[in-house]
């Protein structure tokens, strides 16, 4: 077997411009990073924060459409199932990037498994693979403060490789916005997130997923999520400015029904 490779040029630069951009904000911030959106921004200050985390009765169930980010075509209903241990979303219909003839097939992630305070714990895959984090993912770090940046280091182990691997999670959280979905128009926290998935290969960088959620307060739920992915291919020809060829996962959204 060959070893993994290391992360290339290109991504240790990006790494480290992320880090010195924010390292100016505060010794309470860690690190974070913006993404965009397509939703209504408020005008002045950030807001107020959310302190606690919501209650959600077991045997509840919340149903989102999803939506191709590149074309709106409607793709699936997931499904949010809630018990007393915890919940799972499934339905999620989501294709990951493929390697080429190298590596990883696309694969197609079906399912999340969250724990009981909400945190992610297992990604499920169409072909029976998963993948476990090791602590759970704090996907939504409550208390939600705006301006506030969050990160997170954690072990990944995926089906039949003892190795576990280190993922990094960059959380910023943002500002309110007017968010409207099919089941109605919220005011709402946007929650951004960066994982850098560590999954290197001697022909391919390790896989960026870049991941936002607008939290409602009072529906006591995210109303709206968007998830993207990539990495970047290393033994296809490259561009003419010497980067290599990114190869891409879906475009998801989420909207609560």
């Amino acid at each position: 077997m060959m070893p993994a490779a290391k992360p290339d040029d290109d991504t240790l630069a990006t790494r480290r411009s992320l880090l010195m951009a924010l390292s100016a904000i505060g010794a309470t911030v860690a690190v974070g990073t913006l993404a965009s959106g397509c939703a209504a921004l408020e005008p002045g200050i950030p807001g107020e924060s959310v302190d606690e985390r919501p209650v959600v009765k077991p045997g509840t169930e919340r149903v989102y459409r999803t939506l191709n980010g590149y074309n709106r075509e409607q793709r699936s209903l997931a499904t949010h199932r809630f018990s007393a241990e915890g919940s799972r979303l499934e339905g999620i219909d989501y294709d990951e990037a493929g390697s080429g003839g190298f590596g990883r097939p696309i694969a197609r992630l079906i399912a999340r498994q969250f724990n009981a305070e909400g945190h992610l714990t297992v990604l499920e895959r169409a072909d029976g693979s998963h993948t476990t984090f090791d602590p759970p993912l704090q996907v939504l770090p409550f208390p939600l403060v705006p301006r506030r940046h969050v990160r997170q280091d954690v072990f990944a182990r995926d089906t039949g490789n003892p190795k576990p691997r280190r993922v990094i999670m960059i959380t910023r959280v943002g500002r309110w916005e007017t968010v409207t979905v099919p089941a109605g128009t919220f005011r709402a926290l946007r929650v951004s997130r960066d994982l850098f998935m560590g999954d290197f290969e001697f022909h391919r960088t390790e896989t960026q997923r870049r991941e936002i959620d607008w939290y409602a307060p009072s529906a006591g739920a995210v109303v709206r999520a968007s998830e993207d992915s990539e990495h970047q291919d290393l033994m296809i020809g490259r561009s003419p400015g010497g980067r290599a060829s990114s190869r891409r996962g879906d475009w998801l959204i989420r909207e609560l029904t």
